[in-house]
Parts: structure tokens; sequence; C-alpha cells
């Protein structure tokens, strides 16, 4: 999950699939042999991540759930202060699956489709027969706090109301609305005002975030860049004030603010270096033509004629030297 929530300051470790980090003995592959980080690396990342200043962990990937190394990377982050979170996409869920993460994970995000989604689901296959109230209800069962996840498309716009209602009696915390690229400037423009006032409505009840930024609600000013890179420079724990989240790829490249944002802005990868040394060369190299990238991005999205987009795939385009335009969030 992206929380943007002032103060989050964001690591996010993508789990490889078919990860090796498992507590059973079992042979690997090749792919797994070259795609798995392991334990020990995530951890001493983990580690420096909150020495710099980051203190919510989100473990994102295929299914992270069936990832056993997953209780000791949020046990890690819990021993340092950080929050901890993950996703969960697997259409079933048993309760001694999330019995074993009941003190691990802080925050569970729990993806649904629309509400007309049962229609279609005699047609898939037998682990796929668990409703959305069933998942739902082993995961309040196990007492671990929950999001739900809303994929946001232009057949589904008409569903937010009824997302946000359904996401309060279920008991979430919170409901993350997730925009695809097809959503029209105008559709993008209702999805913005439909939010805002259905987070009055269920204010003191349920959390609603869209993953967009309007024009006018920018998350910095190109001033505020100048003053961050000097205290970056004089403290590096002023890092995830811009760079948020931090990204950890399955193959250990760490790369700022996305999943394969340009290689050009990478840290480096966690199986030459550890994070805390690749930071300060990134620092010292990096961070002042990353402002210069960022600062243009927040000029280009205050005065496009789109209302709403998706900043870091902005940021993404422009650090790759393509044309930036306000795209929606994908």
């Amino acid at each position: 999950m992206n929380l943007h929530i002032p103060d989050v300051r964001t690591l996010e470790v993508h789990s490889a699939p078919w990860s090796n980090l498992r507590s059973t003995c079992r042979p690997s592959s090749m792919l797994e042999e070259r795609n798995d980080l392991g334990v020990p690396l995530l951890l001493h990342a983990i580690a420096d991540a909150a020495n710099l200043g980051y203190n919510f962990l989100n473990v994102v990937g295929e299914e992270p759930l069936r990832c056993p190394g997953l209780p000791a990377l949020c046990r890690e982050a819990h021993l340092h202060g950080m929050l901890t979170s993950t996703i969960t996409r697997s259409a079933a869920l048993t309760a001694p699956q999330l019995a074993w993460l009941r003190f691990s994970v802080d925050l569970l995000g729990v993806e649904i489709e629309g509400k007309g989604a049962g229609r279609n689901r005699r047609r898939r296959s037998p682990r796929t027969r668990q409703t959305a109230e069933q998942r739902l209800a082993v995961v309040r069962d196990s007492g671990i706090p929950f999001a739900i996840v809303f994929s946001l498309t232009s057949a589904s716009l008409a569903e937010l109301e009824w997302a946000a209602e359904f996401a309060a009696a279920q008991g979430a915390a919170m409901l993350q609305v997730r925009p695809s690229a097809e959503l029209s400037d105008d559709q993008m423009a209702t999805a913005w005002m439909t939010v805002e006032w259905l987070g009055g409505l269920q204010r003191g009840k349920l959390v609603i975030h869209l993953d967009a930024v309007h024009r006018f609600s920018l998350p910095a000013e190109p001033g505020d860049l100048a003053s961050w890179k000097r205290d970056l420079e004089r403290e590096a724990r002023y890092l995830g004030e811009i760079v948020s989240p931090l990204v950890i790829e399955e193959d250990g490249t760490v790369t700022p603010l996305r999943y394969g944002f340009p290689r050009r802005f990478a840290f480096g990868n966690l199986r030459q270096e550890r994070l805390a040394k690749m930071t300060e060369r990134w620092i010292a190299s990096q961070a002042g033509a990353f402002c210069e990238v960022y600062g243009r991005v927040l000029h280009k999205a205050r005065t496009a004629d789109r209302m709403c987009g998706d900043l870091y795939r902005m940021l993404s385009l422009e650090a790759a030297g393509g044309e930036v335009e306000m795209p929606v969030a994908g």
C-alpha cells in the first residue's frame, strides 16, 4: 500500500515470486537462487532504513502472505520502532494463514472487486469461491487491522459510494482507491470530488485515500526541495521527507519512489553494499539532480490541464527523459 499520510516514511520491500525465504528445506531453482535476496540482507536494510528515519515497512509482491520470511522482516521493523503493512491478493484466506501474523503485521491490505464481481464467480476455479465478505470475516477474526484496496475503473466509478459503505460496514480502517490509467480527466475529477465527499461522510469511521495527486494539493513546493537538500546533506535522516517510499526490488536494487524508477537514480544494490553506505553516496552524487527533476515535475503538474494524476509516474518519466504530462494514477 502507498500510505500518503504526513510523517509516514515508507520502506517498500518487494518479495520475489516463489521466494526462497522459507522455513522449510526445499530444493531451489536457478530462478530462485537469482531472485532471492535472503532474510539477512533485508534485515540489515530494515535496520539501516530505520536509522535513516523510515518508520513504516510495506512488504509487497505477488502474494506476500506466502513468504515465510515475512514475520522476521516485520519483527525487525518493530525492533526499530517501525510499523508494518502488507497486502493480500489471494482469493481465499484461512485463520491459520493469519494466526502467525497476528503480532507481525500492523495493517493488512485486502484487495476486493466491485459489488458486481460475484456474478462471474461461478465460472472461476474452486479456490476462488470465497466471497469478499468471507475473506474479510477471516481477517476481522484474526484481529489484524485492515484496509480495503479498491481498483477504480470507468466501470466501477459508480461503485465508489458502495465501496466506502462496504469498507465501513466491514470494519476496515482505510479504503484505498487505486485509479486505473484508462480513466479520463473528467472521470478522475469526479473520483477526486467523490472521495472528498465520502471522506467527510465517513470522518471518524473510515479513512479514504485516492492514489493520485491534485495539482492544487501537491506534496511539496519547489522551494521545499532546496531546503530538503541542505538538511539532507547535514543529516541523512531527512531522506524520507521526499523519498518515500524507498523501494527495494526483488533483485536487491534500491530505487526512489516507485518500482522500476530509472536506474540513473538508483541508490545501488543490497547484494553489493549496505543501504546506509549507498545512501551516503546517493546524497553526495544524485540528490541535486533528483531535486532538479522533482522541481520540474512539480511545475508541470501545477500548470497542467489535467487536474489529477500519478505524481510518481510523472517523476519516473521525467527522470527517464520522457515527455511529462499529468497522467492519471496507474
